[in-house]
């Protein structure tokens, strides 16, 4: 059975259709990080796209996933950033050795103890976690009745974001939260490549995976301005001292 989270049979799609995230949160973050290029490791980097933008920014980045899949097609779009293969609980790198760890949709998959204790571990005293969390806005949007329908009604884990439980158990203190929004478009074909590269896609059956995205399609032409499908999205980023 595929885990939800084998996003490496994904990964070209992942790569085409995530989209990178707005300049507010890259400012707000920077607001934090006093240094001129603050060494920070991008943990469930997937293909980098967040690790890029870090890097654009002037952070001294690098980047980790468990998955090789995702990590291969990071170092084909930025050879010079570096990458490693490892799970969040099992970071290669030296204890003490980041000013910042950031986790930029992804820390919903590890969110636990472990994880965290090992992000404490890498990072300085008084460096800071940032887990940034880009979601719909929407409720009771169309097309999330449809994820719903055919991935089942569980099948939105990122509410694990939001528990607080284990940043303070691992010793993390001013944690604080900041939400941002933005508008993101897409072509139809540009949504449905999307929808491709979410976790729920391992949770739909095989043999509906065509009448989904066909569902899919017939609802998002309804939808359409000016020629394109609007996402509104929520982007929640909470931060955390070591």
């Amino acid at each position: 059975m595929i885990k939800q989270n084998n996003f490496g049979p994904m990964s070209a799609d992942y790569n085409i259709a995530r989209k990178g995230y707005p300049d507010e949160v890259f400012k707000y973050i920077r607001s934090f990080v006093k240094k001129d290029k603050p060494v920070t490791l991008d943990i469930g980097c997937g293909t980098g796209i967040s690790t890029r933008q870090l890097k654009e920014y002037n952070f001294a980045v690098s980047g980790v996933d468990k998955d090789s899949a995702m990590i291969e097609i990071a170092v084909q779009r930025s050879p010079e950033i570096p990458y490693f293969v490892a799970p969040a609980d099992k970071l290669p790198q030296e204890s003490e050795y980041f000013d910042m760890v950031a986790a930029f949709t992804s820390f919903h998959w590890f969110n636990d103890e472990e994880s965290l204790k090992e992000i404490k571990r890498v990072l300085k005293r008084g460096g800071i976690f940032f887990a940034v969390l880009k979601v719909s806005r929407e409720n009771n949007n169309g097309y999330l009745s449809i994820y719903k329908k055919y991935a089942g009604a569980n099948f939105d884990i990122t509410k694990n974001h939001f528990n607080k439980e284990f940043l303070i158990k691992s010793g993390f203190s001013n944690i604080e939260e900041k939400i941002f929004y933005v508008d993101e478009k897409y072509t139809i074909d540009e949504a449905l490549t999307l929808v491709k590269s979410l976790s729920l896609w391992n949770l739909v059956a095989e043999n509906r995976k065509k009448e989904m995205l066909k569902e899919l399609r017939e609802y998002y032409e309804t939808e359409l301005v000016d020629g394109f499908v609007i996402m509104h999205r929520e982007i929640s980023i909470i931060s955390a001292s070591n």
